[in-house]
This record gives structure tokens, C-alpha cells and sequence, in this order.
């Protein structure tokens, strides 16, 4: 085959710059293995005043207990990762459905509140035509680091897909949430002053609130359908705001970001 100048040698060969395939990688580290039981057992036995039986099984229970942990950390990782947007490092819609499924239940069991926040990027189109796709991009990242940043622990912030975004708010009130996702909103707005054109005109979000009293059956499709609803409401009004379906001024029991929790008086 003749090859014009400039033309990549490796392009014809289809595995050319691939990394060994797992099954080699085993079957090599499997030969290593054995060659190291048969050189260190011996070595073992004399060093212990064991029997070489006995030095064989402790080298081959530690091989193993080590085969195990870093194989089980391998599956660790595999894990979060299936769960990960990996273009934003928040969620992905298969941690969503799963987890908003479990939050609800658990807020059902224990009757406690369950608050949803629906966020979209306003004008991702407009970043992508006037600056790129790597502009969009940019912003989808900004947004993540933010969700990652501002919300709780036991927050879950996800991406589902595109310019939209979600956090399930377990054991939160709308009230409570709308103090959260006015965080979201304005940390975002400050982030991008000083950015690069459009991003510093464009990057705005928008805010849909609800919660399991706005809905009039607990089912996990309708609390998304009254988020997106006041998802909705937020971007037809203007965009870059928060709209909360259902009441959003009961406020007691919240617990505020920026106020200290009184100290518990300990009595004798």
C-alpha cells in the first residue's frame, strides 16, 4: 500500500496507540504471580522456619486480599462513573431516576419534606452560535462546579441531558430551597463578570421550585411536572429567576445558610 506524504503510518493499523486489552494485562499479571509464588514461597519457608505448603498459602492469601481490594476499588470507580455527567462531574439521569425514587420513598416513610429544583440554562443556543460549541461547553462546566460547590451534602445535583439540570432536596422545604437555588442563581451571575464575551452577557438560569404539597398525588413524575411547570413560569417572565409552585413563605422550621444554630444549653 502506498502512503501519500503527511499520512498517518498508524492510521491503517486498527489497534496502532491502544492500550493492552484487560484479558493480556491478566493473563501477564497471572504468570507474574505464579513466578512469584514459586521463587518466593522457598524464600518465605526458610525465613520463617515454616513448611513450604504453609509459606505458599500466606503468599497466595495475600495475593489474593490484594487482587481483591484493587479490584474492588476498580468497580468503586466504574461505579461512580456510570453515575457521573462526565462533562460536568455532577449526576447523570441515571443517578436522578434512581435517586429521586429513593428520597421519595424515604420522605414518604418519614414524612418529611422533599423539594425539587429544575434549572435550565437560558440561552445555551445563543452561547453556541455566537462563541461555539466549546463556549457552551464551558458554561454546562460552570454550572457544575457551582451545583457541586453550593449545594449540601445530602443534596444530589444531576444533569439531564443538554441545558438542563435538577437537584433532588431531600428534607427540604420550598422556602428552604428557594434560599439554595437563589445561591445557584446569583453564584453563577457572579462567575461570569470578567468572562469572556458572550459568556459574561448570556450565562444565566433559570429556577423551577416545587415540592410534594404542590402536587396532588406523591408520585415522582407529577413533583417533576410541577417543577418543570414553575420552570416554565420562570423563563416565560423573564428569565435569570426563581419561580416556586406552590406556597414558598412558610418558613418555619427553616434553617437559614448564613445564621449560626443556637448553642444547646447543657444542664446538670
Amino acid at each position: 500500500m502506498k502512503l501519500t506524504a503527511g499520512a498517518n503510518v498508524n492510521a491503517s493499523k486498527p489497534h496502532a496507540g491502544r492500550a493492552m486489552p484487560a484479558r493480556m494485562r491478566f493473563a501477564f499479571g497471572g504468570l507474574a504471580l505464579a513466578g512469584f509464588f514459586a521463587i518466593g514461597a522457598p524464600v518465605l519457608a526458610n525465613a520463617l522456619h515454616i513448611s513450604t505448603p504453609a509459606a505458599s498459602f500466606a503468599l497466595l492469601a495475600g495475593g489474593l486480599v490484594g487482587l481483591g481490594l484493587r479490584l474492588g476499588s476498580q468497580m468503586d470507580a466504574l461505579e461512580r462513573h456510570s453515575f457521573e455527567d462526565p462533562m460536568t462531574r455532577v449526576g447523570n439521569r441515571r443517578q436522578w431516576q434512581t435517586r429521586l425514587n429513593t428520597e421519595l420513598d424515604r420522605a414518604i416513610e418519614s414524612r418529611m419534606p422533599l423539594s425539587v429544583l429544575m434549572l435550565d440554562l437560558d440561552n445555551l443556543k445563543s452561547l453556541n452560535d455566537a462563541g461555539g460549541h466549546g463556549c457552551g461547553d464551558r458554561a454546562l462546566a460552570l454550572v457544575g462546579e457551582v451545583l457541586l460547590a453550593t449545594c449540601r451534602s445530602r443534596d444530589v445535583p444531576v444533569r439531564l441531558g443538554g441545558d438542563e439540570f435538577a437537584v433532588v432536596l431531600p428534607r427540604t422545604r420550598p422556602a428552604e430551597a428557594k434560599i439554595l437555588a437563589e445561591r445557584i442563581r446569583s453564584e453563577i451571575s457572579r462567575r461570569r463578570v470578567g468572562m469572556e464575551s458572550p459568556l459574561d452577557r448570556l450565562l444565566t438560569v433559570s429556577i423551577g421550585i416545587a415540592d410534594l404539597e404542590s402536587i396532588s398525588d406523591v408520585r415522582a413524575d407529577l413533583l417533576v411536572e410541577s417543577a418543570d411547570a414553575a420552570l416554565y413560569r420562570a423563563k416565560s417572565s423573564g428569565r435569570d429567576r426563581i419561580e416556586v409552585k406552590g406556597p414558598a413563605n412558610d418558613t418555619s422550621g427553616v434553617f437559614r445558610f448564613d445564621e449560626k444554630r443556637p448553642q444547646r444549653r447543657v444542664t446538670a
